[in-house]
């Protein structure tokens, strides 16, 4: 495999992206360059990244250093372990091209952290099958999504939640409509600068409960994870936004990128004001409304967590191999 810089992910994303979309059993859009790039410049920026490519796929990695790993290298992404390093349609091949890699490497590294991989799927298989005899291999985190449907469109959707989800989400939009909540939804093919779309979320952000008690998207990590995320994928026509109104002003927002049929929300929040009115659901009703106008398939909600499940029906789990140097 050969070396590129990692510019050139946002520069030839097309073919990057599309080794992800190829790649079977891993979280698309969360090992895609609109998730890695941004992330590894947010959370990873120490780490020194090692990006190869080969007519089989691609490997992106960042070299770091820890008191229990060592040298080690993980992926781009490794603050919440969606993202796989590996991308291309043939795993085997690109197994055997990346282990070469590796071996080649072998006295810069005392440990691998590959995450983001099908538990027992063809590219785990292959991938441990290689590094097994050189290697002692070791399990590392789980990592669990939620995600939807939007097959059908709504109202299919809707027949796949509960009787009591559904009465309790209709109540809260007749009951949004009647307090004069209205909704702005990016249009997709004429978005604004990403720096003014970003400006209108953080003066929400910072009127939510989040923003309220410093856990918000508006300071520190994660604010420069969605500048440079916003930064991506609006200019590339992937970003889907809605703003809830209320009085001339913005309440409420949520946003998402989309990838191939898939959108994968990336945050919602509200004015804590307005907490009585379910804004968040509303929301989450008014994205799913435009993306099955759209013909998106797939509503991923991300990361595991409590409410999401009762808008989802499962979602994918990935697994982390860990190969230690012998």
């Amino acid at each position: 495999m050969d070396e590129i810089p990692l510019a050139s992910l946002e520069e030839d994303a097309a073919a990057f992206d599309a080794a992800a979309l190829a790649s079977r059993g891993v979280d698309h859009y969360c090992s895609s360059s609109a998730w890695v790039v941004p992330a590894h410049a947010a959370f990873h920026a120490r780490n020194t990244p090692l990006v190869l490519r080969s007519s089989h796929g691609f490997a992106a990695l960042a070299r770091g250093v820890a008191d229990t790993l060592g040298r080690y290298m993980a992926p781009l992404e490794a603050m919440w372990g969606l993202a796989c390093p590996l991308l291309g349609a043939d795993p085997a091949r690109l197994a055997r091209d990346f282990y070469r890699a590796m071996n080649s490497r072998r006295a810069e590294w005392d440990a691998i952290w590959l995450a983001g991989l099908e538990a027992r799927g063809p590219l785990f298989e292959a991938v441990a099958a290689l590094f097994a005899t050189t290697c002692t291999l070791r399990w590392g985190p789980v990592s669990n999504r939620y995600a939807a449907s939007l097959a059908g469109g709504v109202d299919a959707f809707l027949a796949r939640r509960s009787p009591k989800f559904r009465a309790n989400l209709r109540r809260a939009v007749r009951q949004a409509a009647a307090e004069g909540v209205t909704f702005d939804a990016l249009d997709p093919a004429s978005p604004p600068a990403p720096a003014d779309l970003y400006a209108r979320v953080l003066a929400v952000e910072a009127r939510s409960w989040k923003g309220l008690s410093g856990a918000g998207i508006d300071a520190g990590d994660m604010r420069t994870f969605y500048d440079r995320t916003l930064a991506l994928i609006v200019p590339r026509g992937q970003c889907r936004a809605v703003f809830a109104r209320k009085d001339g002003e913005d309440v409420g927002f949520i946003f998402g990128g989309v990838l191939g049929d898939t959108y994968r929300g990336l945050q919602v929040s509200f004015d804590d004001r307005f907490r009585a009115l379910s804004l968040g659901n509303v929301l989450h009703h008014a994205m799913i409304e435009r993306l099955c106008a759209e013909g998106i398939g797939v509503y991923d909600l991300g990361s595991e967590i409590e409410y999401k499940a009762r808008w989802a029906e499962g979602g994918i789990s990935t697994c982390t191999l860990v190969a230690l140097r012998r």
